[in-house]
């Protein structure tokens, strides 16, 4: 059905809209990035680009996205096929589902879509349809007869190493018992990356969706949330590799705060800004693994003794219903004072943002790396599941904005138990280096202004986006 909502190009008829489907995959680490996409081509409705934006969802994702009234696009839902699965109603998100079973029934959920969408593609066709490649790893969309361009919520460099991986069979992949291992990722990637974990025995199912998406994206590329200057030699390497264009359209965040402003860029929680604000600059390190990661109890402990251990500021974020959580006695005896825990969300950009944060503790999921940089900020990184370890060697290797605490347990989600516990000493380490040696803190700065520049009018994101608006336009008239 169709929701109400607004779109900034009603009064435009001076050229026929531009019609574009976008597809999320319901897991906040990928719908968030394609709503801001979104939200940015709308913004680039004008006299000269008449474009008409619709998110294709369900209704349980799409209420918090109707709750805005500024909202630039449409919105149609699909209903979730909640009893056919087993899922109690409005349960059609992975950040709700609190084990692999639950998990696995949502994205069964989501395959049972697929007729609804080419049905409603078919009967009301657009000009292209923008589906996360997530949907690609099952689906080609091909038949439809109109342009696919996949979209990545990751890096060109995380799909290099996929593909430099799958194209080596020599290299090993790690059982759940096998010491630590170390090797040197094969082919002539344009820097020597090392991975401190052999890949998974289910690396070839994380592989799928990023090997499918260059299949789907032959005829018209696929689309990234990233920049040029960030992934500079990967692109031309991805691209020399698959003969695939790559479309750096984003960051996302960054694309969206200078072109679609909020009402208010300021944390509505008081007491939170109030505590930010009482601190010195750069004297925070914000804490916070995403909203599928999940640690362990014997982890929590060690992250919480490594954090009082470094006497460094801290603001801790955890999921309202993580029942792992815990910190040992005595911890946080001077919360509010050096420290805070908040269970639940938080609005993650404007605090990374806060002159107060001088540091990001993150699980390296390419959402939070992508905010992080934006922000200017160095990390301490942890990686937990699918492309973090990826992640954490362009942050920690390729470009030197952090360093990592050790990490080397590698599931293919969230959801797999594990043993290796990274040890307060290791983590206190790397909190006091980030901290306390300013390189981290240049080279991070030095990554936010490239990333600034590439979203600004001239810049690599901004012209990239021109192109790609430009392209589709004349693959319209062509018909």
């Amino acid at each position: 059905m169709e929701e109400e909502g607004s779109n900034n190009n009603k009064n435009n008829t001076s050229c026929p809209p531009l019609k574009i489907y976008f597809l999320p995959f319901p897991t906040p680490g990928h719908m968030i990035p394609m709503v801001d996409l979104a939200r940015v081509f709308a913004t680039r409705s004008n006299n000269n680009n008449n474009i008409h934006v619709t998110l294709l969802t369900t209704p349980s994702n799409a209420q918090p996205l109707l709750q805005n009234k500024q909202q630039q696009f449409h919105i149609h839902t699909f209903d979730f096929p909640s009893n056919q699965v087993g899922l109690p109603p409005g349960l059609e998100n992975l950040s709700s589902a609190k084990d692999g079973g639950t998990a696995h029934k949502v994205c069964t959920a989501m395959d049972l879509l697929i007729p609804q969408i080419e049905s409603f593609v078919k009967q009301n066709p657009p000009h292209a349809l923008i589906p996360d490649f997530m949907f690609t790893g099952s689906f080609s969309f091909s038949h439809l007869g109109i342009p696919i361009i996949p979209f990545i919520p990751s890096s060109i460099f995380s799909a290099c190493i996929f593909e430099a991986i799958n194209d080596n069979s020599h290299v090993s992949l790690a059982s759940s018992d096998s010491v630590k291992p170390s090797i040197t990722v094969p082919g002539d990637l344009p820097h020597p990356v090392t991975l401190h974990v052999n890949p998974s025995r289910g690396f070839h199912t994380l592989a799928r969706p990023f090997l499918q998406a260059k299949h789907n994206g032959r005829k018209h590329g696929i689309i990234v949330n990233s920049f040029a200057e960030l992934e500079a030699g990967y692109t031309e390497y991805y691209q020399k590799l698959t003969g695939v264009t790559v479309w750096h359209l984003c960051i996302s965040s960054l694309m969206v705060k200078n072109e679609y402003p909020s009402p208010s860029r300021e944390i509505d929680d008081e007491y939170l800004a109030s505590w930010l604000g009482s601190k010195e600059p750069n004297s925070v390190v914000y804490i916070c693994f995403g909203s599928l990661c999940r640690l362990w109890r014997e982890q929590y402990l060690e992250i919480a003794r490594g954090i009082e251990a470094s006497r460094q500021g801290y603001l801790w974020v955890v999921p309202k219903d993580d029942e792992e959580f815990q910190v040992p006695g005595g911890f946080g005896d001077d919360e509010g004072k050096r420290g805070m825990v908040v269970r639940g969300w938080v609005p993650q950009v404007l605090i990374l943002n806060h002159p107060a944060i001088g540091a990001f503790f993150t699980h390296c999921g390419w959402n939070s790396v992508v905010e992080g940089i934006s922000a200017g900020l160095p990390m301490i990184t942890m990686p937990s599941f699918a492309d973090h370890f990826f992640n954490e060697r362009l942050v920690t290797e390729v470009h030197k904005l952090g360093v990592e605490v050790g990490a080397w347990e590698w599931s293919i989600s969230p959801y797999g138990s594990k043993n290796k516990v990274v040890s307060w000493e290791r983590i206190e380490k790397a909190v006091r280096m980030v901290m306390e040696d300013d390189t981290f803190r240049k080279r991070a700065k030095e990554m936010k202004e490239k990333a600034c520049k590439a979203v600004q009018q001239g810049g690599s994101s901004y012209h990239n986006l021109t192109s790609f608006i430009q392209s589709l336009k004349q693959t319209s008239l062509d018909g």
